[in-house]
């Protein structure tokens, strides 16, 4: 179809509204919160996806020989890893840890109690001393606690912990289905630290539910590492092979398991 030019028809011009001066001034007072609003308003913290794994391991220059073979093994799967050791594990450290956005996160730090009773938190352990004039909020509201790993040694000097509340509150970012390995003690002696990683996003927690001698869950969580990565098995597979084979630790008799219970079903996306 072909469009004609024709003649423009003329149009009575209608009366044109003129703005007052308060809607000037209104217009102006939402432009002026507009552009403060965003300049000033907190973003959000948006997560820098490294993907791969992260081993959080406070005990290297005691014995490196965990995270060495864990490296070896995953670079010959192309899998990268990072490793963040002794001083680097801080509170600071693992106030960013949600952000940094790795798939598997193993975590071989000292973790402990306050006292035998099943509704006591657990507490990962920094190596970072403690002070008293640091983190007050976070110590006002049972976040971060002083801990020694030997109570009987008067020499040891305190070092800063997390607990529960401090992954709840503290933690900035969210995991993004991450998977959390507490090669450690009492990670889930009841489960109110494998909650807090939950609800910050974590898919998984897998930790031993009594207190474990350091050679017991290195070759613990190297088994479970390779039933997860080189058998590509469930979590559930993977835990169920790992007791299987090593069994529960000989001095403290403690099992590795798993949390939450559909977490199971699961297979390591890497």
């Amino acid at each position: 179809m072909l469009l004609r030019r024709g003649r423009a028809k003329s149009v009575k011009a209608k009366h044109k509204y003129k703005p007052s001066r308060t809607v000037y001034a209104i217009t102006l007072t939402l432009l002026c919160i507009a552009v403060l609003v965003y300049f000033f308003w907190p973003r959000p913290e948006y997560v820098s996806v490294k993907s791969g794994v992260a081993i959080v391991d406070s005990f290297y220059s005691l014995d490196p020989s965990f995270t060495d073979e864990a490296v070896a093994f995953l670079e010959s799967k192309g899998i990268p890893v990072d490793v963040y050791k002794d001083s680097e594990v801080t509170v600071e450290f693992y106030r960013r840890l949600p952000t940094y956005g790795y798939t598997l996160i193993i975590l071989r730090v000292h973790a402990g109690i306050l006292e035998r009773d099943p509704t006591s938190p657990t507490f990962l352990f920094t190596k970072e001393p403690y002070e008293t004039g640091k983190y007050v909020m976070e110590q006002l509201t049972e976040q971060v606690m002083s801990g020694v790993i030997d109570p009987d040694n008067p020499s040891e000097k305190p070092v800063f912990t997390v607990g529960p509340l401090f992954v709840s509150m503290s933690m900035k970012g969210r995991f993004n289905g991450s998977v959390i390995v507490l090669s450690s003690c009492l990670g889930l002696y009841n489960t109110q630290l494998a909650e807090a990683f939950i609800h910050k996003g974590a898919k998984a927690f897998i930790s031993w539910d009594e207190k474990v001698s350091l050679q017991h869950t290195d070759r613990a969580c190297m088994l479970l590492l390779k039933a997860l990565i080189e058998d590509r098995v469930t979590i559930e597979e993977a835990v169920e092979k790992v007791m299987e084979t090593v069994g529960p630790d000989q001095s403290y008799h403690s099992t590795l398991k798993y949390y939450p219970k559909e977490a199971g079903s699961l297979k390591l996306g890497l």
